[in-house]
């Protein structure tokens, strides 16, 4: 068997399960191991261009492995962590949705707030310029007032 079907025959089988590869940081270095060992061999085989395709086929398949987190623990131990992990996400998910819901419901009172607040200032201009009417009434008035009295004044002079 040449050096290259042992690496590649090593590789399928942790792939597959067979080899105790339990800890995903010890499956992803033996694999990354095994694939240069793969790369080196396919440079210098026989047939260059089927060991380079089988090559690149393997590196596939160990990157999905890695991404998909297959094969590096046993099926028991992965469903717990599956089920921890999915347990983590909806507690985290359940927290977001109440950080939501008050926010939400802030945005509504302050909304309120900022209705009956316009509604204030709206009251609070009429009442000023009602204000400012009188104002000037009264102004208009004690000039009248005081143009009479001047009159007056220079008729009882």
């Amino acid at each position: 068997m040449s050096g290259f079907g042992a690496y590649e025959q090593e590789l399928q089988s942790v792939l597959a399960g067979d080899m105790s590869v339990t800890d995903p940081s010890k499956f992803q270095s033996e694999t990354s191991s095994l694939l240069g060992q793969l790369k080196l061999e396919a440079r210098s085989a026989e047939d260059r261009k089927e060991a380079t395709a089988r090559y690149k086929k393997l590196k596939e398949e160990v990157d999905r492995k890695v991404l998909l987190g297959g094969g590096t623990v046993p099926k028991g131990a992965q469903a717990n962590q599956d089920r921890a992990r999915l347990m983590a996400t909806n507690d985290k998910l359940e927290n977001q949705n109440d950080r939501l819901r008050n926010i939400h419901n802030t945005v509504a009172e302050i909304e309120d707030v900022g209705g009956e607040i316009t509604t204030q200032l709206a009251a609070n201009r009429e009442v000023i310029q009602k204000q400012q009417d009188r104002v000037k009434e009264v102004s208009s008035m004690a000039d009248m007032a005081s143009n009479i009295t001047k009159r007056m004044s220079k008729w009882w002079a």
